[in-house]
């Protein structure tokens, strides 16, 4: 894309020169080591490589002092200038010669270049000494003849002998002319020349290039120039805030809200109707029953930036609802860095106290791993189900034996948590040729309590609600994280360069629940305890390329090819519960030989994902042309295995703590197990995708931009049902679709810096591999059965935007943004079963949700100058919604025929005031967050709806610079809010997170 930015690229020193050599051999060691720990099933991949013209590149090694960089970028405006001068213009500049004589630039090289016969040099800036890339040598007298400069300013013209008169320019700068240079018959001719800054010429250069993506003021200009409406937030803004991960840093997007702690929300809509790109690449999820990919994965470390994608355009995915959520982490620097860092941090809840936890673990666990005691044993069989196979008592004792007895709660005291990161990267020159390199690792650990009140709901005869089986909670959990990314990028020219790019994400929730309370229904008390550990990992590998192909209007082709598995294991969940009668209580309470309790779960599921894209830009006189296609299949496996502990023929003491109820002398004789795996709990599935796109890019006047398009996307969703225990295939449903998906935009520049923009799509969303599955499968979580509709259709979505922008500085921006969606047939859960809570999927009739956006951000400079290292930002986003059941078939159980969508928040409000000061390296940084009331639960038979209470959250975050190392320290919920469940006045669940505080270092060497 076109970006303006200053050309003046950064200076080698003396010093760089002399660590070529280290450098060199860092290099290979990460190309080496790197392929290892992001390796995945099959071939490695890529991610974008830097560009050499946005980004500083080495610089010839030659003994020379070091020069003062310059890197900064400039704003540019909707209309650019010229991007080559016309001689005629800079001819006043040639004819005023000022400072070195034209004898005093001539020099004979040295050691010229074997059998070359003319003039080389080097052309600068004058004021810095820097290479000028793409400045024009013009021989104008004794030939015809002109080269441009390479990346460092370094140009070559071949000549035969003779006396040569030179011109040299380059916007912005003052024209220079030399006249008389001599070229001798097998000599080179050194000729430097220093251009000044021509004052008066307009302070910008528009390139086709790549900026540093990392910046704010760099997106902001992307963002000016995009054809689509799109918010995003860069790394630079990410580290001034607390945020650790990617799911906490989105939040800060204008209208981007986050459930679980690990969702994403674009304009109030998650799930299907919103998609997540790596590096343009799709992305599977680990979850099971959950489209969305976890974005606490992601820790902030990796992260360019983040940018969500709000009018569809047709190069995109075709599931697009809410909006493209687009993540690109870091490419490789454009010189020597090794940047290690530390990290600690508390909360007041937990660190230094006392939490729930789990016997078994150990260092593994600690690094993300889960150890072997958790996994299934290998006395239990996997061709067939537990005592199936006609055992002998004495096999099943030996099989009900193998299983550990760990079933009850230990407390442990909480330790600060701990953060730790590293990363190394380069970028060498091969004369015209880069190869750029970049390895971090990161590992993070966690601990966290959470200690609250949960209860249901039910009315009186009155019709008054009450609040029933209330409960006290605590749990006590444990998180480990550990990732690499590696990236290695060449670029052979400026009109060709590769990258692969490779990351391995890893993480583990070790998690420990116990709960008090009562259940009026069943008229018992009881004691609960709940032993989980989840795994997650994600390997991902790109390859990526970029090539000018020297025709047709000098077309540019871009590609990428890419190879994910993701993993998400659950190993040995246990459940077990206690309960004593309520109206005439024991004091102890017994094992009730019921659902819920001495149960255990296992279940493990994968994904392999891999397809590839490709684009070809044609850049014609009246228009600019992109046509382009994407294939991406994936291959899903999932399987689970449930056993249960029942009371055998033996009398056994049921009051015994579940460790010694469960112990080996009792197994087999007072305690069996038997297997409750069902029939359901394993299937295969897969998702194909087959796209081609073509769309054009017109400019009918100097302020006006029109780009439209079509997509064309082929589907094909695909689920088997197999034997848990054989892997034979059963029942399977299939569902194909073709759809054709239109797309416009319209940018109108009322100034250089005002653009207002409008757009129309029409998209798509498509059901989950379990919404369709014909059969009924067990929600374990949430303890009910859940069964998939075959005939679910697509939603289809309209979508219309419109934006007005003002880009009023470098880092400054003003918006407006109004839109509107129509869904037709959008999936709903619909709840078959009230008592039970079973449900199912339908078709609504229809939906509507439409809103606002407003966003400023501005230096308080504009109100005066006194207050210059003051930054102010904010954004407010308005959402209406409204879904329409129709049929009282469709409505089910749920209270609500109209209702707003599930999930989606009236309003979100993000605030934020920084100061700055760069003279002592200081920066301040204050944020509030807040999202309006959303519904966490539809109500059904005659409830009201279960809504999230609004969450506010101020932060701070302080950062210093010490020399070579920068401190960084934060606070995060100052306010110590809480997070609340409320159904209509009964709060259904509340407890608080606390108030978090972290202090990190980092070096940069």
């Amino acid at each position: 894309m076109r970006v303006a930015f200053s050309t003046r690229t950064s200076a080698r020193s003396v010093v760089l020169s002399r660590t070529a050599p280290l450098r060199a051999f860092l290099a290979a060691l990460v190309m080496t080591a790197t392929p290892v720990f992001a390796q995945a099933p099959g071939v490695p991949g890529s991610a974008p490589a830097v560009d050499p013209v946005t980004q500083p590149l080495p610089q010839p090694e030659e003994s020379q002092p070091s020069q003062p960089k310059d890197t900064a970028t400039q704003p540019s405006g909707i209309a650019a200038p010229p991007t080559a001068a016309d001689p005629s213009a800079q001819q006043p500049a040639d004819e005023a010669m000022e400072g070195m004589s034209d004898e005093a630039m001539l020099a004979e090289s040295a050691v010229p270049p074997p059998g070359f016969t003319g003039i080389h040099g080097r052309v600068t800036d004058e004021a810095n000494g820097e290479g000028l890339i793409e400045a024009t040598v013009k021989v104008v007298t004794g030939a015809q003849k002109q080269v441009l400069t390479d990346l460092d300013g370094f140009y070559r013209v071949a000549l035969p002998p003779g006396k040569y008169d030179l011109r040299v320019f380059y916007d912005v700068y003052q024209g220079r002319r030399v006249t008389g240079v001599v070229v001798s018959k097998g000599k080179a001719t050194k000729l430097d020349i220093a251009l000044g800054a021509d004052e008066g010429a307009v302070q910008e250069v528009v390139v086709e290039a790549r900026a540093d993506r990392r910046a704010e003021g760099a997106l902001l200009q992307e963002r000016k120039k995009a054809a689509a409406v799109s918010d995003a937030i860069s790394a630079q803004e990410i580290a001034r805030t607390p945020d650790s991960s990617a799911s906490d840093a989105v939040k800060r997007v204008v209208s981007a809200t986050v459930v679980d702690g690990r969702y994403v929300l674009l304009r109030g809509l998650g799930g299907r109707y919103s998609t997540t790109l790596l590096n343009g690449a799709l992305l599977p999820s680990t979850e099971p029953d959950e489209p969305s990919v976890p974005l606490d994965i992601f820790p902030t470390s990796l992260l360019a930036n983040l940018n969500v994608v709000k009018s569809y355009t047709p190069d995109l995915p075709g599931t697009f609802g809410g909006g493209t959520l687009l993540i690109e982490t870091h490419s490789y620097p454009s010189e020597f860095e090794l940047k290690p860092r530390i990290s600690l941090a508390g909360d007041s809840v937990t660190t230094f106290r006392e939490r729930n936890a789990q016997a078994q673990g150990g260092f593994f666990e600690d690094l993300g791993f889960p150890s072997g005691s958790r996994q299934l044993p290998n006395a239990i069989p996997r061709d067939s189900g537990l005592g199936m196979s006609g055992e002998s008592s004495d096999v099943l004792e030996q099989q009900y034996r193998s299983f550990p007895n760990i079933w009850q709660a230990r407390r442990t005291t909480a330790l600060p948590n701990m953060g730790l990161g590293v990363s190394m990267g380069d970028t060498l020159r091969f004369g015209n040729s880069r190869l750029g390199y970049l390895a971090s690792a990161n590992y993070g650990h966690r601990d966290g309590v959470q200690e609250g009140t949960f209860a249901r709901v039910d009315r009186d005869e009155t019709g008054t609600l009450n609040a029933r089986d209330a409960a006290r909670s605590t749990q006590g959990f444990e998180t480990a994280s550990l990732s690499g990314l590696g990236s290695v990028g060449f670029q052979l020219d400026r009109d060709n360069e590769l990258t692969w790019f490779g990351l391995y994400t890893r993480g583990t929730d070790t998690r420990t629940f116990t709960a008090r309370g009562s259940n009026i229904v069943r008229g018992e008390s009881y004691e609960s305890t709940r032993l989980q550990f989840v795994s997650r990992q994600l390997f991902f590998n790109q390859l990526r390329g970029f090539h000018r192909l020297g025709l047709l209007g000098d077309a540019e082709l871009d590609w990428q090819a890419n190879l994910s598995r993701v993993d998400r294991d659950e190993p040995d969940t246990r459940d077990t519960l206690y309960s004593d009668n309520l109206s005439a209580p024991s004091g102890t309470p017994t094992f009730p030989n019921q659902p819920n309790s001495g149960e255990r779960f296992f279940a493990e599921l994968g994904e392999t994902s891999t397809g590839g894209s490709l684009n070809v830009t044609v850049p014609l006189s009246a228009v600019r042309l992109k046509v382009g296609g994407l294939t991406q299949v994936s291959f899903r496996d999932f399987g689970a295995r449930r056993f249960r502990y029942l009371l055998g023929n033996t009398p056994v003491d049921r009051t015994l703590p579940p460790e010694q109820l469960f112990a080996p002398e009792n197994l087999g004789t007072g305690i069996r197990v038997r297997e409750n795996t069902r029939p359901d709990d394993a299937y295969d599935a897969y998702l194909g995708i087959f796209a081609g796109y073509a769309s054009a890019d017109v400019q009918p006047t100097d302020a006006l931009r029109l780009v439209g398009g079509l997509r064309v996307e082929s589907s094909i969703q695909q689920l088997t049902l197999k034997d848990p225990f054989t892997g034979a295939s059963g029942t399977e449903n299939r569902a194909e679709y073709l759809n054709l998906l239109p797309a416009f935009n319209a940018i109108y520049a009322l100034t250089p810096t005002v653009n207002v923009r409008a757009g129309y799509s029409y998209t798509l969303a498509r059901p989950t591999f379990r919404e369709l599955a014909p059969f009924i499968y067990f929600d374990f979580v949430r303890r009910r059965n859940v069964s998939g509709n075959p005939d679910l259709l697509q939603t289809r979505i309209h979508n219309i935007d419109a934006r007005v922008e003002w880009f009023a500085g470098e880092n400054e921006v003003l918006a407006a943004s109004a839109y509107y969606k129509r869904f037709q047939d959008p999936i709903e859960r619909v709840i078959r079963n009230p008592e039970s809570g079973d449900l199912s999927f339908e078709n609504a009739a229809g939906a509507n949700t439409y809103g606002v956006e407003l966003e400023a951000r501005a230096s308080l400079a504009r109100l005066t100058q006194t207050l210059k290292a003051v930054r102010v930002g904010a954004n407010l986003t308005l959402i209406q919604s409204d879904v329409d059941l129709g049929d009282p078939n469709v409505v089910g159980a749920q209270t609500n025929r109209n209702r707003p969508l599930q999930g989606q928040s009236p309003y979100v409000i993000n605030l934020n005031v920084g100061y700055s000061r760069p003279e002592s390296g200081t920066e301040l940084t204050v944020l509030y967050n807040v999202s309006g009331r959303r519904i966490s639960e539809v109500g059904v038979q005659g409830l009201p709806d279960i809504y999230e209470v609004p969450f506010h959250r101020v932060d701070i975050s302080l950062t210093q610079q010490l020399g070579a190392a920068q401190l960084k320290l934060t606070a995060a919920n100052l306010l110590d809010s809480s997070v609340t469940l409320r159904q209509e006045s009964v709060d259904v669940q509340t407890y608080k997170p606390g108030v978090a505080f972290s202090a990190s270092l980092g070096w940069s060497l």
